[in-house]
């Protein structure tokens, strides 16, 4: 059951939210063009589900080592320079991500202090804003994972 939740959160969750995004489209379009009429919801459901699936899909390459890299130089190097390279890159990758952890946490709480209601959902915007820091969790969970499998790899090849 947890292989299985390993290998298809992303995917479930990412297939899902585009149809959410493709669904909204969908009707916002035949209400206003048939029936010459909007649903106030259907564009930040839109935006919502596609912000999602960004971030979904992005923890989603991480897991599969699917993001675009510029191997061509590394290629060439000896393999303790190619293992300096990628562990030097993945180490400022998660500076990154920690850092937009601590900083859409920050935002989520300054969240907590207003009211602001989404126009078109009537729903706190705390609780959208809640899933950006956990889905930057994700990724980092997803990039120490990487290098967990590659540790038990015996360090095989390179944590690509």
């Amino acid at each position: 059951m947890l292989g299985k939740l390993d290998r298809y959160f992303e995917e479930v969750l990412c297939a899902f939210f585009l149809c959410v995004v493709v669904g909204s489209v969908l009707m916002q379009v035949v209400l206003r063009f048939l029936f010459d009429t909007a649903a106030v919801w259907a564009e930040e459901t839109a935006v919502y589900g596609m912000i999602f699936a960004v971030y979904l899909g992005a923890t989603m390459a991480v897991r599969e080592r699917a993001h675009i890299r510029i191997t061509l130089l590394v290629s060439r190097l000896p393999r303790a320079l190619q293992l300096g390279c990628i562990i030097l890159a993945d180490a400022l990758w998660v500076g990154f991500v920690i850092f937009m952890i601590v900083q859409t946490v920050t935002y989520t709480q300054l969240l907590f202090n207003v009211t602001y209601q989404t126009p078109g959902l009537g729903i706190e915007q705390r609780w959208v804003q809640m899933f950006i820091p956990m889905l930057f969790a994700l990724m980092l969970f997803r990039i120490a994972q990487v290098y967990w499998r590659w540790r038990s790899d015996a360090f095989k090849g390179l944590p690509l």
